[in-house]
């Protein structure tokens, strides 16, 4: 009896647990931009050329992260939609994949971009765990994970970090447009965005593709929701070229679709995730002429000596 309540200890140990609080961190010197949305639902079997644009500052991109058994992150979910009712933004719900038994919706390149992404910030906003369910990014770079509010409530931390908008915003007129020239299961993607004219110094930028699926019906999850709403079903990294004689950046490749998990209601989204870090600067370093500084020389050869008296003997 006793082995087998240590048996069922030892696994409770290492089933996944949502995240029960949480502060507001700034993430330095990242964030994303972009979150246009081409609808793909009723065009299936016909090859169709849709496009969307427009300043990409204009919407905001909100990232949550999630799964179909975390409780709290109904909680937070439902805060979320409250808070942005009135808003324009893009809201990419990711769920978890690695280690996952009672989720159908992740992916691996997904939880590989979480990872990279936020992986560091999430170990230290929830006591070592690097892909912490519930968790909501605001911009790529305003993070904050679990469900209980450090604030007044949940809903209005949410509609603070929302209104704190990054400097970068001020880049009006910075154009975003991507055509997809397909159906709802593979096509061509187009894409390009303008190279802000003042962008920061070290600025690099990784431009992705989000296929989201609008619901999907899974009732085996274990907090109850039943309808899962934007679902990041793959996340695709684009190809780049430098276009416009170096006035912007753009791509064009053929794509193929995941399956809807049900129904007919993807979309597509592109985001262009920006990193700015200063190069490292290299220590000079002193030359090695093979003999030892200053006053440890004489204690090396004491010490070369004394080993080779030892072997001697």
């Amino acid at each position: 009896m006793r082995k087998s309540l240590t048996l069922l200890l030892f696994v409770a140990l290492l089933l996944p647990a949502p995240v029960q609080a949480g502060v507001p961190i700034m993430i330095p010197n990242q964030g994303i931009l972009g979150g246009q949305m081409i609808d793909l639902a009723g065009i299936s079997n016909n090859s169709t050329t849709i496009s969307v644009g427009g300043d990409m500052t204009a919407t905001q991109v909100v990232e949550v992260y999630t799964a179909t058994w975390c409780e709290n992150c109904v909680y937070s979910e439902h805060a979320l939609m409250d808070a942005l009712e009135n808003e324009s933004a893009t809201i990419l719900v990711h769920h978890r994949y690695i280690g996952e038994s009672q989720d159908p919706f992740g992916t691996q390149a997904g939880d590989d971009r979480w990872i990279d992404l936020y992986g560091e910030t999430s170990k230290e906003a929830a006591n070592g765990l690097e892909r912490a369910a519930p968790t909501v990014v605001f911009d790529g770079y305003r993070f904050v994970a679990g469900s209980a509010p450090h604030g007044d409530s949940l809903e209005s931390d949410y509609t603070e970090m929302f209104e704190d908008k990054h400097d970068y915003r001020s880049w009006n007129g910075v154009e975003s447009d991507f055509t997809w020239t397909g159906d709802n299961s593979s096509g061509i993607l187009s894409w390009k965005f303008d190279i802000p004219p003042d962008e920061p110094e070290w600025m690099s930028w990784r431009h992705r593709l989000m296929v989201v699926e609008h619901s999907a019906y899974f009732p085996e999850g274990g907090n109850g929701l039943e309808y899962y709403d934007d679902i990041v079903r793959a996340v695709i990294e684009l190809n780049t070229t430098l276009q416009d004689n170096g006035n912007e950046w753009g791509g064009e490749q053929e794509i193929t679709l995941p399956a809807a998990y049900d129904g007919d209601d993807l979309s597509l989204v592109v985001v262009h995730e920006w990193d700015q870090t200063a190069p490292l600067i290299e220590p000079s370093v002193e030359p090695d002429t093979g003999l030892l500084p200053g006053f440890l020389a004489p204690l090396g050869l004491i010490a070369l000596g004394a080993a080779a008296l030892s072997r001697r003997d």
